[in-house]
């Protein structure tokens, strides 16, 4: 039932009312987790993907009907600008979602530290943004162990930060072209990786949560609205392609959403080296 609460056409219409869904699915996730696996002797070592997965089993209905939704739009409309508007109103969905899902899994683990397992989340952090000290990184953090011979980049310039997003927007096109509705793992797992270095750097201080949040969505929400944009154009290959093969739709109509989603995985590169440049030179002075 509560994975039917909303529905995409519903939310079209006031896009940022899914800041609220976004919040409502990801404490349940985080409620459910903490009750029942926190306490268990061997899943509480992946709470953190237990998080994620209840998040990503709330919200796909949801994402499956918005992709069908948008690739519908797509074939209906004539004009590339409303083409665009549609896929606009798409992604301002999935954007709300995301800071929704940010802010609620930041709050819980400020709210109840140290009860669920998140250094999946971090270590992660650490091996995208500090491979080159990745055990410092962990050793701020408070994580002990450690991942053995991970591949260590040079960090701090365009060109490195701008390739690692153009890695992760590649495996986000693969992901989305085998699962249609595979945006939603990336919307959660995202969330989480943020929300776990947000309540770190705060303290788990409430206080000093909205400027932990702000820190981080400086350059995250370009920087993920551009995976979004990615998935979104292989999301909607993916169901234009099953049903061109059920015969639902016409071969004119599977080239016309390739060639849309062709655009939309340019911008989405565009989006991330916008995102890239504002990592680099915005957020430092600032933050």
């Amino acid at each position: 039932m509560l994975e039917v609460i909303v529905y995409p056409k519903e939310a079209r219409r006031r896009p940022w009312e899914m800041i609220f869904v976004g919040l409502l699915y990801s404490s349940l996730s985080f409620l459910i987790v903490n009750w029942i696996f926190a306490q268990d002797v061997v899943l509480s070592r992946y709470s953190g993907l237990l998080v994620v997965m209840f998040s990503v089993l709330f919200s796909i209905t949801f994402i499956y009907y918005s992709i069908r939704l948008d690739e519908r739009k797509n074939i209906k409309d004539k004009s590339e600008i409303k083409a665009i508007y549609d896929d606009w109103k798409i992604l301002s969905m999935f954007l709300y979602l995301f800071v929704g899902f940010i802010i609620g899994f930041t709050f819980w683990q400020v709210i109840i530290p140290s009860h669920i397992n998140f250094n999946s989340q971090i270590e992660t952090y650490c091996v995208l943004n500090n491979p080159l000290q990745y055990e410092n990184c962990l050793d701020n953090y408070k994580i002990n162990e450690t991942i053995q011979d991970i591949e260590t980049k040079p960090q701090g310039n365009f060109f490195s930060i701008f390739s690692n997003n153009v890695y992760v927007a590649i495996f986000t096109l693969a992901f989305a072209l085998v699962f249609g509705a595979g945006v939603i793992f990336l919307i959660s797992w995202n969330a989480s990786v943020v929300s776990s270095v947000i309540a770190l750097s705060i303290k788990y201080k409430l206080s000093n949560l909205p400027l932990g949040l702000t820190r981080f969505l400086v350059h995250g929400i370009p920087e993920i609205a551009g995976y979004f944009i990615v998935a979104m154009a292989g999301g909607m290959t993916s169901i234009a392609i099953s049903n061109y093969l059920r015969k639902k739709i016409s071969k004119d109509n599977l080239l016309k959403i390739i060639q849309r989603s062709s655009y939309l995985l340019i911008i989405g590169i565009i989006v991330l080296a916008i995102a890239s440049l504002i990592e680099i030179y915005i957020t430092p002075v600032f933050f």
